[in-house]
């Protein structure tokens, strides 16, 4: 249900399948009372047209763009949900399940010295990260960049990769900058109040 408060809203045009003029022809000429397309001379005239069972007809109810897209959700069903997340990192079955390559770091999750809050520099993330055996799974990122099945081509999200790495910290001395050209890894912030 969470996952249905990201959706966008979608729609067919609302004249879809009745840019036509059509009337239907009513009984007594031993066809179907279906609205049917006027004039001659062309394929097109006498076909059956609106109906959702016509070539080149409206869909059966077409979609809008005021259909209950989101669902609500219990504040403390949210913050389980968010907790059982973090737990889940914790667990090495899980993560390795989730793909990642966690064969050579010392624990799960890895806790590291505050010194790594003030890189500001990429190089010194790459080798922070292949000292404590996390490059693996950059690398995983690097190899599995490939074009993106469908429409997406088109839309400006030509290319899909895996996900590396999730570095959080507490105070940002530049190590966003430090780790946001590595293809994979994101940064997130995270303070006890």
């Amino acid at each position: 249900e969470v996952a249905k408060n990201k959706r966008q809203p979608y729609c067919v045009n609302v004249d879809a399948g009745h840019q036509t003029s059509a009337e239907s022809w009513g009984t007594g000429r031993a066809v179907a009372r279906i609205p049917r397309v006027r004039g001659g001379g062309t394929h097109r005239s006498g076909q059956g047209a609106f109906g959702n069972m016509c070539r080149g007809g409206r869909m059966f109810g077409p979609t809008k763009t005021w259909r209950r897209w989101h669902r609500k959700v219990n504040t403390a069903q949210k913050r389980y949900a968010v907790c059982s997340a973090i737990a889940a990192t914790g667990v090495p079955a899980l993560v390795m399940a989730k793909g990642h390559q966690i064969g050579g770091i010392a624990e799960v999750p890895l806790v590291v010295e505050d010194k790594v809050q003030t890189f500001t520099k990429t190089n010194e993330a790459v080798v922070f990260l292949r000292r404590n055996k996390a490059w693996e799974d950059v690398a995983k990122v690097y190899t599995s960049r490939r074009m993106r099945a469908g429409k997406g081509k088109l839309r400006n999200r030509r290319h899909v990769q895996k996900l590396g790495p999730l570095v959080i910290y507490d105070q940002d001395q530049g190590l966003t900058k430090a780790f946001r050209n590595i293809p994979g890894v994101d940064t997130m912030q995270f303070s006890v109040c």
